[in-house]
């Protein structure tokens, strides 16, 4: 794997996290709309994780 798609690799796998942490920090209070976005922020750091490891997956295969 080449600099250039280790450096996406680690950019996704980053926004995920954050993403996730920020899902993570959000104190809904009992507001539906606070846990709707509480929701949809960790349903993208989900789907971002899983995008990660198929990426680095793909990648990996290639270069081998």
């Amino acid at each position: 794997m080449n600099k250039k798609h280790q450096q996406n690799v680690a950019m996704l796998f980053l926004a995920s996290l954050l993403t996730l942490t920020a899902s993570r920090i959000i104190h809904s209070n009992g507001s539906t709309l606070m846990d709707f976005a509480q929701g949809i922020l960790t349903g993208m750091s989900i789907v971002g994780m899983v995008l990660t490891i198929v990426t680095f997956g793909r990648n990996n295969k290639r270069s081998q």
